[in-house]
C-alpha cells in the first residue's frame, strides 16, 4: 500500500502545478481557449478509456466522477494510479523467457496425488482456479511478529551454501535492513549466489548508497518496475507486494512482513506491530522458486543478461529446483495473483469462504472488500457461522483506516464480530476456516490486493501450523476490543462523514 504522506505530497504537487498553469494562462490570454479545450477534451478521452477498463464498476464510477468534476487533477491522478494492466506491456516482452522456463521445469512440477484430492477435495478446485498443485510433504512453521520472522530470515541466510533469492515490496535503510543487507553481503563474499529484488515504488527510499555495497560484493540487484521519481510516478499501480526468500531451493519464507524497523515495533506512531509470516521446507518451495525466477526475469528484461537457462537448463535445474519431500503434513498450495485478469486469490478466497461450515476468522490491516467477498461474509454471518474479523486499532494510512471503519455497522447487522486490535497495529493477512483450512501471505482483504498488485498466499489444509495459527487468533481476540452497537452510536457526525467520504473512494485505494 502507498503511504498516505507520499500520496498527499503527490497531490499537493499536482495542485500547485495546476494553479501555476492557470496563472500563466490567464497572463497569456491567448492560451485561455487551449485551457478550456484541454479541460473538455482530456476528461472525455480518459473517460472513454475508463469505460472499457477491466475493473470493478465501483472503481469505474469513482474514477469517472474524479475525472469529470476535477478535470486536471483527476486526469493526472488517473495517469498515475488508475491505468489498467492491459497497458502494462512489459509483461509481453518477458513472456518468451517465462515460457521457456516453464517448459524446462515441467518435469519438476508438483503433481497433486489422488490421496490428497480424496482427503482435501478443495485442493483440486483451487488448482482449477489457478493455484499450484497441492503437496502433502511440505513442512510449515508459523512465524509470529518481527522477532521470530527476522531470526528465521537471518538464520536461513547465514546457513545458505548455494544461493539466496530475496524479494520484498518494502525494504528500508534502517537498522534491521542494514543487518539483513550485510548478511547478504557476507554470504556473497563466501561465494553464495545472491539475487536481491525489490519493488521500485515500495522500496523507493533505497538509494545508490545502500545498493552500492551489494553490487561491490557481487550481489545481483534489480528493481521491479523502477520509478523515475517518487513524486512523478506513472506506474503506481501493478506493484509487486510479495515478500519472499528462497535459500538453496530448500527453505522459503513468505507472509506479511517486509524489512524495516517498524516490523519490530520501533515505529513511534504505530508502536507494537502484529504480523504473521510462514517458513516452508519441501516440494512446495519449488513453486516459490519459480515465482521468484519469473519475477527476476521480468525485472531484468532489457537490463540483465540472466536468462531462463541460468536457472533451469540441465546443469542448473537440480541446483535451483530441489526435490526433498518432508514428512506427511496435510496439504499446501500456492495462490498467486498478477495485475489484469488473473484473480486466483480472489476466486480462491470466494471458494474457501463458501465452503465454511462453522467458522471464518480473518485478520487484515485494510478491510475494503470487493462486493462479492463482502456478500459471502454477510451470508455466512446471517447463516450462523462464527465470522470474526480483526482489524487495526490504529491505522498506518488515513484513507484506508476510515474506509475500513465504514463497514463496521453493515457487518454487525449480519452478526459478524469485529475486533479492533488494542495493541495498535495489526498487519497480518491470515484466514482460518473451520479450524482446518488456512491462508497466510501478502494479500490484504481489499480491492488493490485482489485486482492490481502482484500478491501471493499459501493455502494450508490440516498442516502443523494450523494449530499455531488457531492459537495466534485466540491471542489476538484477547488483545482486541470487540466492537458493539454502543460504540458505533457514539460516533460523531464528523467521523461518519469522513468514513462515508473515504468509502466512496475505497475502490481506488
Amino acid at each position: 500500500m502507498f503511504r498516505l504522506k507520499r500520496r498527499v505530497i503527490q497531490l499537493i504537487i499536482m495542485v500547485i502545478s495546476v494553479i501555476l498553469l492557470i496563472g500563466l494562462l490567464f497572463w497569456l490570454d491567448v492560451l485561455i481557449p487551449i485551457l478550456i479545450g484541454i479541460a473538455i477534451i482530456s476528461p472525455l478521452v480518459v473517460g472513454w478509456q475508463i469505460l472499457f477498463d477491466q475493473v470493478q464498476p465501483q472503481g469505474k464510477l469513482a474514477w469517472l466522477l474524479t475525472v469529470f468534476f476535477i478535470p486536471f487533477i483527476g486526469v493526472l491522478a488517473w495517469v498515475m494510479f488508475g491505468r489498467t494492466p492491459r497497458r502494462h506491456r512489459r509483461f509481453k516482452r518477458t513472456s518468451s523467457e517465462i515460457r521457456m522456463l516453464r517448459q524446462a521445469i515441467e518435469s519438476e512440477k508438483i503433481e497433486t496425488s489422488p490421496d490428497i484430492v480424496s482427503s482435501y477435495p478443495l485442493t483440486r478446485t483451487l488448482e482449477k482456479l489457478g493455484a499450484s498443485s497441492a503437496d502433502g510433504h511440505t513442512s510449515t512453521k508459523l512465524l509470529v511478529n518481527g522477532e521470530e520472522k527476522f531470526d528465521a530470515l537471518l538464520d536461513a541466510i547465514n546457513h545458505a551454501t548455494g544461493h539466496i533469492h530475496i524479494q520484498y515490496y518494502l525494504f528500508r535503510t534502517d537498522d534491521i535492513s542494514l543487518k539483513v543487507r550485510d548478511a547478504l553481503i557476507q554470504k556473497s563474499n563466501e561465494n553464495v549466489i545472491v539475487r536481491f529484488l525489490y519493488d521500485g515504488l515500495g522500496s523507493q527510499e533505497i538509494g545508490e548508497e545502500f545498493i552500492q555495497p551489494l553490487r561491490e560484493s557481487r550481489v545481483h540487484v534489480q528493481a521491479f518496475d523502477p520509478v523515475l521519481h517518487p513524486y512523478l510516478v506513472f506506474n503506481a499501480n501493478f506493484r509487486n507486494h510479495q515478500k519472499l526468500i528462497v535459500v538453496d531451493g530448500r527453505i522459503a519464507l513468505t507472509g506479511g512482513l517486509n524489512v524495516g524497523d517498524e516490523y519490530l515495533g520501533k515505529n513511534d506512531q504505530l508502536g507494537f506491530w502484529r504480523d504473521t509470516h510462514l517458513r516452508l521446507e519441501g516440494p512446495l518451495v519449488r513453486e516459490l522458486q519459480q515465482l521468484f525466477v519469473e519475477n527476476w526475469l521480468y525485472a531484468g528484461q532489457g537490463t540483465s543478461d540472466e536468462t531462463w537457462d541460468l536457472f533451469a537448463d540441465e546443469e542448473h535445474l537440480s541446483q535451483y529446483f530441489v526435490n526433498e519431500p518432508k514428512g506427511q503434513n496435510g496439504a499446501t498450495q500456492l495462490l498467486v495473483t498478477s495485475p489484469g485478469k488473473d484473480v486466483t486469490i480472489r476466486d480462491g478466497l470466494m471458494r474457501l469462504l463458501m465452503d465454511a461450515k462453522k467458522s471464518i476468522w480473518l485478520t487484515t490491516p485494510y478491510l475494503i472488500p470487493p462486493p462479492e467477498l463482502l456478500a459471502i461474509l454477510e451470508v455466512a454471518g446471517r447463516s450462523g457461522i462464527d465470522v470474526r474479523i480483526v482489524v487495526p486499532g490504529k491505522g498506518d494510512e488515513w484513507f484506508s483506516f476510515h474506509a475500513t471503519e465504514y463497514y463496521f455497522e453493515q457487518l454487525l447487522k449480519r452478526n459478524i464480530k469485529i475486533y479492533k486490535y488494542n495493541r495498535h497495529f495489526i498487519h497480518a493477512k491470515t484466514l482460518l476456516i473451520d479450524g482446518k483450512v488456512a491462508l497466510v501471505g501478502s494479500a490484504n482483504f481489499d480491492f488493490r490486493s485482489m485486482f492490481l498488485n502482484h500478491e501471493m498466499m499459501i493455502a494450508q489444509f490440516d498442516t502443523t501450523s494450523i494449530q499455531e495459527l488457531h492459537e495466534a487468533f485466540l491471542k489476538d481476540f484477547e488483545e482486541s476490543i470487540l466492537i458493539d452497537w454502543t460504540m458505533l452510536r457514539k460516533k460523531t457526525t464528523g467521523k461518519r462523514f469522513v468514513e462515508a467520504f473515504c468509502h466512496i473512494f475505497s475502490p481506488l485505494l
